[in-house]
């Protein structure tokens, strides 16, 4: 654990920062009159790095408090023993920065990639300004809540390190190391663990509802008080899908020869909470007006997968890959499918002729379904229903949405770049048009 003292170290100005970062975005360009970014132990309390790039950085032991490094690049930078105290990092590429003994309280961190970066407790002396009556920023010194919300930390090292009460909703923590880390109080709902080794860490009253943490390690971990709803672990949810009377196979093929036939032979597929994930691969697999509802496909390989006209009411599809599938007409109504990939799958509505020869379209609904971080790249989504949907940060890119329904959804962060919403409706206060 850093030991923490007051210095009065010599302050950097603005136009001494802006010279520094000129200098150094010749050296990586190889331009005449380049230096590499070199500054230690120095107080930038309070500067700007907005959207610089100081990759291969050294701030080793600097006081950057109340700093906005906003957009700012940091890949690989050495920022060992930095107080980062409230400072602002949101959507900085920290990827494989040192950040050994780096204090982060009440820094907000959201939407950073920290990927590979280390932030191990290094045996350090953290510098903290010595405070003037009159200073701006002497309000706080004090460690608080660091916000890393939606930042990915792929294979970060937090080994030991103390995150009190810190916020990794929706966070990326695929196998971070964070063997005796402390997050005692934190928010970790929706995040992501897998993988991650949390061994001996210290979990006590953390909410842990919704997150992933297939393959997370958790041996000796102290976890009283802490909430684990819904959480998708590597367990089997309802019934195990070989406890099955007919295996699964022969249940598809029995589908299959159904959808053919038109009912004439063969048998629907009618599955209720069972869990699919030890079962056959399924993707491009015909599934067409399947009736799955609770059942689990989380982290399934559903690519090309017909599945049109199916009902999945209440089923998990959390970090499924549903790339290219015909999905046109189906129903997943109440559905949990965070970070489920739908990039390029047709989710238009299904179109049914009568035998009167009136035609009629059933839309792709999606009400109340949670669909936070989900990709929509490329996918067509005439008239679906996302009503009452959980859809923050959802990427909604050359999306065709004529005519969706996104009444009483919740947009926070999803972005709708390049995307066709021509009679799409959307509440007056989060219409994106």
């Amino acid at each position: 654990m850093p030991q923490e003292e007051e210095f009065n170290l010599k302050p950097v100005t603005q136009a001494e920062l802006n010279d520094l970062i000129r200098k150094h975005q010749n050296f990586l360009g190889a331009k005449a009159g380049g230096a590499r970014a070199v500054l230690r132990d120095r107080d930038m309390t309070g500067l700007s790095f907005i959207g610089q790039n100081l990759s291969q950085s050294d701030f080793s032991g600097c006081i950057m408090a109340f700093a906005d490094l906003t957009g700012a690049n940091f890949e690989s930078a050495t920022l060992f023993g930095v107080d980062l105290t409230s400072a602002k990092l949101t959507n900085t590429r920290l990827v494989r920065a040192d950040m050994r003994g780096a204090e982060v309280g009440e820094a907000d961190l959201s939407m950073a990639n920290l990927q590979g970066a280390d932030l191990r407790q290094g045996r350090t002396i953290l510098k903290r300004k010595i405070k003037s009556a009159d200073d701006q920023y002497a309000k706080t010194a004090q460690a608080g809540i660091v916000m890393f919300t939606g930042s990915d930390l792929t294979g970060a090292n937090l080994t030991g390190a103390t995150a009190i009460s810190a916020d990794f909703s929706d966070a990326i923590l695929e196998n971070a190391k964070m063997s005796g880390i402390n997050l005692q109080g934190a928010n970790m709902k929706g995040a992501d663990l897998s993988g991650a080794d949390m061994k001996q860490s210290d979990i006590r009253n953390a909410d842990f509802s919704y997150a992933t943490m297939t393959g997370a390690t958790l041996e000796k971990v102290e976890k009283s008080g802490s909430n684990f709803t819904l959480t998708l672990t590597g367990e089997t949810k309802g019934k195990p899908v070989a406890e099955m009377p007919m295996t699964l196979d022969e249940q598809i093929l029995n589908h299959v020869r159904w959808v053919a036939t038109a009912g004439q032979q063969g048998k629907q597929l009618t599955l209720t909470d069972i869990d699919m994930r030890k079962g056959p691969k399924l993707a491009a697999q015909r599934f067409t007006a399947v009736r799955a509802n609770k059942c689990t496909f989380a982290e399934m390989d559903l690519r090309s997968l017909e599945m049109q006209g199916g009902n999945l009411d209440d089923s998990d599809f959390r970090k499924c890959l549903l790339q290219s599938a015909d999905l046109r007409g189906a129903r997943f109504r109440n559905a949990m499918m965070h970070r489920a990939d739908f990039s390029r799958a047709n989710m238009n509505p299904l179109v049914l002729k009568k035998p009167d020869g009136i035609t009629y379209h059933i839309p792709c609904r999606l009400e109340q379904a949670q669909l936070r971080n989900c990709n929509f790249t490329g996918t067509r989504l005439m008239e679906a229903r996302f009503n009452k949907c959980d859809l923050h940060g959802a990427v909604f890119t050359n999306a065709d949405l004529r005519g969706a329904d996104f009444t009483g959804a919740i947009l926070k962060g999803a972005t709708f770049v390049d995307s066709v919403l021509d009679d799409a409706v959307f509440d007056p206060d989060s219409d994106p048009r």
